[in-house]
């Protein structure tokens, strides 16, 4: 018994997930932050070629800002989440061989969707982008973690967040070396695209959660993969618009601190609703086992 709850309390010891995250999303904006007021308050300008090496370098600061924080501490215990890496990897990699190959040559949602309605954009990229993403993501955790890779409920929210940083790192290499964007406009995509990952990531997890923590009914899994696809398309449809400068006096030209603002409200709404989620089930799941020393639910 003692042992046990040596076990427990360690386990418990290192899962602050959320604190976790939510640093790293909060570095992550306030460095592309930085950037987009370097450049829209104080007219700072870069060389075209310095400009592409720092949008290149933006890339890897999501990855490596996950390495720091969320990989490297696990190693601290003699029971860490050695999946983590594992499917990061195997996220991007689907995403590199599936993913983008889908959306671009058999849906081509480039073609016929931004020039569509607001409310036709959503459901476009819900059912398309969005679908794609959610399925790649969750058919990665489903073989690699599920149902071994669970010992807490903790553990499905920082293996999707995996997932996501994975997904997101190809995503975003692929646009900033395509669009060869200015340095404050790569630093925004490389936010949106972890936001974008990241924000159906989350119900995702919470799907699995409920799944084999809450032994909920069936459909739960599935309605929280669609509420993913449907946040990762409302994201993707809503986010070239701000960027657009649509709500400005000044036309069509770009106004990255709209875009900026819209994707800091975006995963900071996600995590709030995510979050109050999680402790809910968290909290019924105690008061179901009514104080029981077993529950190792949490």
């Amino acid at each position: 018994m003692a042992q046990q709850t040596q076990n427990r309390a360690e386990i418990y010891a290192f899962r602050p997930v959320w604190r976790r995250i939510s640093l790293q999303l909060a570095i992550l904006s306030l460095i592309a932050g930085i950037f987009v007021l370097a450049n829209e308050v104080l007219l700072l300008r870069l060389d075209a070629a310095v400009s592409r090496l720092v949008s290149i370098v933006l890339v890897f600061v999501p990855g490596l800002l996950w390495l720091l924080l969320s990989v490297l501490p696990e190693y601290r215990f003699s029971r860490p989440r050695r999946r983590l890496i594992g499917v990061a990897v195997v996220s991007g990699l689907t995403a590199s061989a599936i993913g983008l190959p889908l959306v671009e040559a058999f849906f081509i949602v480039e073609r016929w969707l931004p020039l569509q309605s607001v409310f036709a954009r959503i459901i476009g990229y819900t059912f398309t982008v969005g679908i794609v993403d959610v399925g790649l993501k969750f058919v990665v955790l489903r073989y690699l973690i599920y149902p071994g890779g669970l010992r807490v409920r903790s553990d499905a929210i920082a293996y999707a967040f995996a997932g996501a940083v994975g997904y997101s790192f190809y995503l975003n290499l692929v646009h900033v070396w395509r669009l060869d964007p200015v340095w404050d406009v790569a630093a925004i995509y490389v936010l949106a695209n972890v936001t974008i990952q990241f924000a159906s990531s989350l119900f995702i997890a919470l799907g699995l959660v409920e799944s084999y923590f809450g032994d909920a009914f069936p459909l739960v899994l599935p309605t929280n993969l669609l509420l993913a696809a449907v946040a990762a398309g409302l994201v993707t449809a809503l986010f070239p618009g701000l960027m657009s400068g649509v709500l400005s006096q000044a036309g069509n030209a770009d106004r990255p601190l709209y875009g900026f603002a819209m994707l800091v409200a975006s995963w900071a709404l996600s995590l709030g609703i995510a979050y109050f989620l999680f402790t809910t089930s968290e909290r019924r799941e105690r008061e179901a086992y009514g104080g029981r020393g077993d529950f190792d639910g949490i």
